[in-house]
């Protein structure tokens, strides 16, 4: 007998508790029964609609990455390098990249439980990025990895492709670990609430990322 039509509400429950499951056991360790009796459903409802548990954890990521605009992708575009204002554009953006990156991480403190498990859940795929994810993972990645880049060259024309790579790796990853430490920092300060004044959080990723990568107009020196 061919299951019932899934209806928006069934669907998003299931996406919902696909990714709380996902994000606590991983793929291999959820069944699409604990996903389905958590959505109240029946988990020949996933088999038929997703095509399995397969089918079920690429709507679940795709969920994952449309659930709320990214504001890195509302950024404004770079001249191309060697335009007038080139370099004062790419400052400007990678200032913009940090903050709108930021804001977008911070955004998902706790409050949500599913926006917090999505957190992990692509925590989790960007440290073991599944084949069948692959390619999705790497289309959702690729405006983050554009903008950024772009910016590098143009601020640093002198560095090869492997070190550009490498100083991008540095700047995303020490967002990513403030974010995902968050509960140990906030532990060693003593405040539930660390950090109150993200601005103060932001400027500081800024100011530490520009002087790593030794742009000098972003700290004039003083003059005598």
């Amino acid at each position: 007998m061919t299951p019932p039509a899934l209806s928006q509400d069934s669907r998003t429950r299931l996406i919902d508790s696909a990714i709380l499951h996902f994000a606590a056991k991983g793929f291999d360790g959820t069944g699409i029964r604990e996903i389905a009796k958590s959505a109240n459903t029946n988990s020949a409802m996933v088999a038929y609609h997703f095509c399995g548990k397969e089918g079920l954890y690429s709507e679940a990521l795709k969920a994952l990455f449309s659930r709320k605009v990214s504001p890195v992708s509302q950024l404004a575009s770079l001249p191309a390098p060697g335009a007038p204002g080139a370099r004062q554009a790419a400052l400007q953006g990678l200032q913009d990249y940090i903050r709108a990156f930021l804001t977008e991480l911070m955004t998902c403190d706790g409050q949500d439980p599913v926006d917090e498990a999505a957190m992990i859940l692509m925590a989790r795929e960007m440290q073991a990025p599944r084949p069948a994810s692959s390619a999705l993972l790497i289309e959702h990645l690729r405006p983050y990895v554009t903008h950024l880049t772009s910016c590098l060259q143009v601020l640093r024309p002198d560095l090869k492709e492997d070190q550009l790579f490498a100083m991008g790796v540095s700047i995303q990853g020490l967002m990513i670990h403030f974010r995902n430490s968050l509960g140990i920092l906030r532990l060693l300060r003593g405040n539930p609430a660390y950090p109150e004044d993200l601005a103060n959080v932001i400027q500081h990723h800024i100011d530490f990322s520009l002087r790593g990568l030794g742009v000098p107009e972003a700290f004039p020196s003083p003059r005598n």
